[in-house]
Order: structure tokens, then C-alpha cells, then sequence
């Protein structure tokens, strides 16, 4: 059984798993920024750590604004999973920024 990709190149949603590397987000993040202005990572249980460190350094380092932040309780009864959404909106110095970067049509 394959694990699903973590991005669907028609949509805006970077899903993170328990395996992203922070290198490869942050990479992957401003790629679906170009092609579509904004981003939503989202992960659930271990991941969202990485999910509030992936939009932080985003915005921290000027690529982004902080437009929604959604935490959520996923499941019922001895089973509940955190689930963190955070919606990313380019900057206005994104594109400057980000230059060298060309994604792949």
C-alpha cells in the first residue's frame, strides 16, 4: 500500500506526515506559493509541531503572512488526534525573495 503524496500539484493544501523533512517543506511550501499566492499546511498528531515550524520560519523570514490558524480534535472516545491548519498568504517581498526559484509547469 503506497502512502498518499503529500502535495497535489492542482491544489494550494501541503499536507505534512511524520517523515517531511523541514528542508523539503520549506522548499515545496514557497514552490506551491509561486503557483498559486497562497498555502495551507496541514498535519495531523506528530506532525504539528513541524506544521507551526514550517509557517513560523516562512513568516520570519519575510516569504509570508499568517492569514488563518485552525486546531482542531479529529476522532471519538480514547482515540482524538490534533489536527493544526494554518493558511499562508505571499508577501509582498515573496517574489523578490524567491527570484531563483522557477517552478516546474
Amino acid at each position: 500500500m503506497s502512502t498518499p503524496a503529500p502535495h497535489k500539484p492542482d491544489t494550494n493544501v501541503y499536507r505534512v506526515r511524520r517523515d517531511t523533512r523541514l528542508a523539503q517543506g520549506l522548499f515545496l511550501c514557497k514552490i506551491i506559493i509561486k503557483k498559486h499566492g497562497s498555502v495551507q499546511i496541514e498535519g495531523m498528531g506528530e506532525s504539528i509541531s513541524l506544521v507551526a515550524k514550517l509557517s513560523q520560519i516562512l513568516a520570519k523570514d519575510g516569504f509570508t503572512i499568517t492569514k488563518n490558524l485552525e486546531a482542531l480534535n479529529i476522532g471519538e472516545g480514547k482515540t482524538i488526534n490534533p489536527k493544526l491548519v494554518i493558511n499562508l498568504t505571499k508577501s509582498a517581498q515573496f517574489d523578490e525573495l524567491t527570484k531563483d526559484i522557477v517552478p516546474r509547469e
